[in-house]
């Protein structure tokens, strides 16, 4: 409902100032799972983190995969896409990665 009436108030001023408003809306319920994995690598790079850290989570994220068991067959299924939700650290790989994207894009 914030973002509403946070909406309805820019909308508001912009035509008091008669000046254009643009406004754009991201939907972050499923962030975190649409994320590609070499994409937050990238990100990471760019903005110059530990090179250390970032091998680290290469190697965390190598190779990563779950399981399925329909009708008690298991399936190994390779996951490229996602950003593990574990903590801060998902957060801070999220947004790392979002503000690259916002940077490169413009």
């Amino acid at each position: 409902m914030d973002n509403i009436h946070t909406m309805a108030r820019l909308t508001e001023v912009s035509r008091e100032h008669k000046k254009p408003l643009y406004l754009t809306s991201m939907d972050l319920k499923k962030a975190f799972d649409s994320i590609e994995i070499e994409a937050v690598m990238e990100a990471l790079d760019n903005q110059v983190f530990p090179i250390q850290c970032i091998n680290n989570l290469r190697e965390l994220y190598k190779d990563f995969a779950t399981k399925s068991s329909p009708f008690y067959n298991d399936i190994n299924i390779d996951v490229e896409r996602g950003v593990k939700k574990s903590g801060t650290i998902s957060q801070l790989l999220f947004t790392a990665t979002l503000e690259n994207v916002v940077r490169t894009s413009g």
